[in-house]
């Protein structure tokens, strides 16, 4: 019998999906969104990634999506947090399913 202990990945995993909302309004964001996070749970994916932007091309300079999007995730009960700086930082949310 081998009492081997097998180490559980303790690293985020990579994304299996994504989406860009760049351009949409919130109506058209919150249709995307949650097609998006259905079809990713019927898909079994564990992680997926959603790209708000940062708003810098915004008219006052600051991202109408992102917090609308969390809002979203949250009453959804799912468990998000930003994407590493060089996959999008604070301009994408990854989702873990």
């Amino acid at each position: 019998m081998n009492n081997k202990k097998v180490k559980q990945n303790k690293y985020i995993q990579t994304v299996q999906d994504e989406i860009d909302l760049h351009g949409l309004t919130k109506d058209e964001a919150r249709e995307e969104v949650l097609s998006f996070v259905d079809e990713a749970r019927m898909k079994n994916y564990n992680r997926i990634r959603i790209i708000t932007g940062k708003g810098l091309h915004s008219e006052n300079g600051r991202g109408v999506l992102r917090g609308f999007v969390q809002s979203l995730l949250e009453k959804q009960n799912l468990k998000y947090s930003d994407a590493k700086i060089d996959e999008g930082g604070s301009g994408a949310i990854e989702i873990d399913l």
